[in-house]
């Protein structure tokens, strides 16, 4: 019997790729959800559906009826930590509670968390990290989310995995917690205003072990662990399976937008970005780039958080290896850069 996903968050960096991998491999039905319109083309349904919505499932129940295979990549920002919890287990019990009566042959949820499960919010955390470590002091969703699934699936026929990505890189817009955005368009504004590119770091930050998660690799994990035996009720860490230095990509960066290439010099791109909006309207217009603000593409605190991290941070990705995904094996440096040149070809950047 031919597989059919259904991908909740379907717009963001997760989804997006995901369900323009599972459709080049020609074994799934794809299904895309999303509490707002599509934003690019796949050949499978999308269905708008709103989980703030206790039954948007059952609303949805004749279009999602094929539903074998659930990956849940939606998130909701709040401000505090314990709203954080409250609406993202609000989302994930609006689905679930109705999935087993109203998807009658669904077997699996993939989940997705990432480094908030050990810390990495927090600053230091045990590198690198296994998913055995010990948890951290709450509130925390993904714990909740993890908790109400472990709970839930037992006695039931239908089982879950957790994925562990770190940063992940891949194509989307309108997503701005996305640092090959980020890095991408940083260094544009350089080339634009005539200044060397910088690490805007500190140099300790600069010389930090650290890793990066691709979304070919990760699309790739997420099928494989949503139709392998042995992943069933399991966490894995996935990573492009390397560690690198930002001091070791930063001048390969700029050696790719041919921009100088100068020593780090710590600044908040909060603050110094801050006026930049009007600048990149010009440069849209200049460059014929695709109408989009600064702020759809770009979050400068996410940038402030990341190159402030002062300590290693990175994952062991072995437990996926020894269970038998064998595709973590890229040189991230190129990956990111291999990622710029998609933004060039795609008129994101010029």
């Amino acid at each position: 019997m031919k597989k059919t996903a259904l991908i909740i968050g379907g717009n963001g960096i997760i989804g997006r790729n995901l369900a323009l991998h599972l459709e080049t491999t020609q074994q799934w039905d794809v299904i895309v959800s999303s509490h707002s319109p599509l934003r690019y083309q796949i050949r499978g349904k999308f269905v708008q559906m709103d989980l703030n919505n206790p039954d948007s499932l059952k609303e949805n129940e004749a279009k999602l009826k094929s539903v074998t295979h659930i990956f849940y990549a939606a998130y909701v920002e709040k401000k505090s930590l314990t709203e954080q919890v409250a609406a993202n287990m609000a989302l994930l019990q609006n689905l679930m509670n109705d999935a087993e009566e109203l998807l009658p042959n669904f077997v699996h949820i993939t989940f997705i968390q990432g480094g908030k499960a050990y810390g990495a919010h927090l600053g230091m955390y045990r590198t690198p990290a296994k998913e055995t470590d010990l948890r951290c002091f709450p509130p925390n969703f993904y714990y909740d989310q993890e908790d109400y699934l472990r709970e839930k699936s037992k006695g039931r026929n239908w089982n879950w995995t957790a994925i562990r990505p770190d940063m992940v890189i891949g194509y989307t817009v309108n997503n701005p917690m996305n640092l090959g955005n980020l890095i991408a368009v940083y260094a544009c504004l350089c080339k634009e205003l005539n200044v060397p590119f910088r690490f805007p770091g500190s140099p300790k930050a600069y010389e930090v072990l650290v890793n990066v998660t691709g979304t070919e690799v990760l699309s790739k994990s997420m099928e494989w662990v949503a139709t392998a035996d042995n992943t069933r009720n399991e966490i894995f860490n996935i990573t492009n399976g390397d560690i690198f230095r930002w001091k070791d990509a930063w001048q390969r960066f700029a050696e790719f937008f041919e921009i100088p290439y100068a020593e780090p010099q710590k600044f908040p791109l909060t603050d110094y970005m801050a006026d930049k909006a009007a600048l990149w309207e010009t440069m849209v217009k200049k460059y014929g780039l695709q109408q989009h603000t600064l702020d759809q593409l770009v979050q400068w605190a996410f940038g402030d958080f990341i190159f402030g991290t002062e300590c290693d941070a990175f994952f062991d990705v072995n437990k996926a290896r020894r269970y038998g995904f064998q595709e973590m094996y890229l040189d991230s440096i190129e990956q990111m850069i291999a990622y710029f040149q998609t933004l060039k070809d795609n008129k994101i950047i010029p």
